[in-house]
């Protein structure tokens, strides 16, 4: 996929990516970079990063920085702030936060539930907020949050990963009707089984899994319709699954919830057009 040059004017001159080390994220910093958009790389792996960073500038002639950082740190912040306050981040792609194994939540310690909360809800909001307000500043920028198709339902054995990635998409729909009016996108984008590492390294038959993609399939697929609505989900085959299971507008849905939302505290109700994944 090859992005246009008015596609860097409205989210450049840099992205941050999140969870950027490999699979998705990295294939995020491979298309970006491609556009001439300068990269910031946070992940917690310094070899893998820094490789990474001097291939996207050998390869595209980009600038890229690297944050070697745990996103459930309490120091995440300020690393990343030290590492762009000097910049204009115009994309933040939050890519961070894969389910390993499946276990029940009750034989798993509580410790790593809070750690999934923290990866998965907090280092979103964090990020969101900081960057999210430079681009309402400017009128312009792009919020991209990743969430997965375990959003869509609870269900046993990831019950704490498929609440935490709820959480971002519903986040992502909230950012994409408060921030439209000001000329920045926000945007969950719903990923199913993918060719990852993290993935394989969790059980090696997710190759043959059905509708299973490719990671440059689900940047590219998220990249095309950042702007366009709230929520798209990466890959026909889960567009179908989604569909049978969530049948109607989430434009329409966010547009009544904010209404109501508005009319309850007295506030202006705000109606946002944009495209339905599903439409």
């Amino acid at each position: 996929m090859s992005l246009s040059t008015r596609f860097s004017d409205r989210y450049g001159p840099w992205a941050l990516v999140a969870g950027a080390s490999d699979g998705i994220g990295e294939a995020f910093a491979h298309r970006l970079a491609g556009a001439g958009i300068n990269v910031v790389l946070v992940a917690r792996r310094a070899t893998v990063l820094a490789a990474l960073a001097d291939e996207l500038r050998r390869s595209y002639g980009v600038d890229a920085r690297c944050v070697v950082e745990d996103l459930t740190s309490e120091a995440m912040m300020g690393e990343i702030r030290q590492a762009t306050d000097d910049i204009e981040v115009g994309l933040l792609v939050y890519n961070a936060g894969a389910a390993h194994g499946a276990v029940h939540f009750l034989d798993r310690p509580a410790e790593a539930a809070i750690g999934m909360i923290s990866l998965n809800c907090r280092g979103p909001v964090l990020l969101a907020h900081h960057f999210g307000k430079r681009m309402r500043e400017r009128g312009r920028g792009g919020i991209m949050l990743l969430s997965s198709m375990a959003a869509m339902s609870g269900g046993s054995y990831i019950a704490v990963y498929n609440a935490t990635k709820s959480f971002d998409m519903v986040l992502a729909e909230g950012l994409w009707h408060e921030l439209k009016p000001a000329g920045v996108d926000a945007m969950c984008l719903v990923v199913g089984a993918t060719l990852t590492p993290s993935m394989l390294a969790s059980r090696d038959s997710f190759r043959g899994y059905p509708g299973i993609m490719q990671p440059g399939d689900v940047a590219d697929e998220g990249l095309a319709f950042l702007g366009r609505g709230p929520l798209w989900v990466a890959g026909e085959h889960n567009r179908a699954l989604v569909g049978a299971m969530r049948p109607g507008s989430r434009v329409e849905a966010i547009n009544g919830l904010s209404h109501a939302t508005a009319s309850i505290y007295g506030l202006p109700p705000v109606t946002v057009t944009g495209e339905d994944f599903n439409a």
